[in-house]
C-alpha cells in the first residue's frame, strides 16, 4: 500500500520512539518529536491505523491507579517495521553515507539487485538534501528515475535517444545531463499522469538535479556521467 512521505516520516518516528521505550506511545510524545500540534499526529495515526501499520489501546497513565479515564497510545505493527526493513535493504545500511551509500546502489545496479517499485517510489521521499552531497544526490534521483522508467511505456522511447543523451567523453557534460534529466521526466510524467503527488515530488527532485549539475565542475560533471552509465545501463543498446 502505497504511503506518502509524510506518512512516512510519521512511521518512521514512531517506530524509533517505541524502539527506545519499548512500549506504546502517546499521540502527543510524537507530535512533540515531529513538531505538529497532538491533533495533526492523532489524526496522522489513526489513518495509519486504518492501513494497517498501526494499532491503538487505551491505557491508564503511569502516575494513575484505579479507576480513571483511559488514554489512547499506539504501537506500530509488524507491517510497519518490516516496511522499513525492506526499504533499508533496499536502498543500503543506515550507517552507510556519501561515497560509500552511492556505491552501494551502484553495485546492486550492477549486480542486477534492483529495487521494487514500490520501495524506489518511497525512496523518493528519502533522497537527501542537496547540501548532503551534490554527486550523491543526483546519482540517487536518476537512480529512481531508471527504476521507474523499466515499468514505464516510455522506456523504449528513453532507449531509443539514450545514447544521444548520454554524453560520451569529450562532450559537454552540463548540457548533455540537464538533458537527460529533463527528458526522462518528461516520460514519465507523461506515463504517470494519474498519480499526480508521485509526479510532483520528482518534478521538485529533477529541478534540484538540473540547478546542481548546472553548477558542477568539470571533473564532478565527468564523474556524475560515469555513475550514471551505470544507473541507466539497462537501456544501453550496446
Amino acid at each position: 500500500m502505497s504511503l506518502t512521505r509524510r506518512q512516512e516520516e510519521f512511521i518512521r518516528n514512531l517506530l524509533n520512539l517505541h524502539e527506545q521505550v519499548d512500549g506504546p506511545i502517546h499521540y502527543s510524545t510524537l507530535a512533540e518529536r515531529l513538531g505538529v500540534s497532538p491533533f495533526t499526529a492523532y489524526d496522522m495515526l489513526c489513518l495509519l491505523e486504518e492501513k494497517g501499520y498501526v494499532i491503538s489501546e487505551y491505557q491508564l497513565s503511569s502516575d494513575k491507579s484505579g479507576p480513571g479515564r483511559a488514554e489512547r497510545v499506539f504501537i506500530p505493527t509488524e507491517s510497519a517495521k518490516k516496511r522499513e526493513q525492506r526499504i533499508a535493504e533496499q536502498a543500503g545500511d543506515a550507517s552507510l553515507e556519501g561515497e560509500a551509500l552511492k556505491e552501494h546502489i551502484l553495485e546492486k545496479l550492477r549486480r542486477g539487485e534492483i529495487f521494487d517499485q514500490e520501495l524506489a517510489d518511497e525512496m523518493l521521499g528519502r533522497i537527501p538534501s542537496a547540501g548532503e552531497g551534490a554527486v550523491l544526490y543526483c546519482v540517487e534521483v536518476m537512480t529512481i528515475v531508471s527504476l521507474r522508467l523499466r515499468e514505464s511505456s516510455g522506456g523504449e522511447t528513453f532507449q531509443e535517444y539514450f545514447a544521444e543523451i548520454l554524453p560520451a567523453e569529450g562532450e559537454n557534460c552540463r548540457t548533455k545531463l540537464t538533458m537527460l534529466g529533463g527528458f526522462a521526466f518528461g516520460l514519465l510524467a507523461q506515463d504517470c499522469s494519474s498519480d499526480q503527488e508521485w509526479v510532483q515530488k520528482l518534478f521538485e527532485h529533477v529541478q534540484h538535479y538540473q540547478d546542481i549539475v548546472i553548477k558542477l565542475d568539470p571533473r564532478a560533471c565527468r564523474e556524475l556521467a560515469e555513475y550514471l552509465a551505470t544507473v541507466f545501463k539497462p537501456f544501453n543498446p550496446e
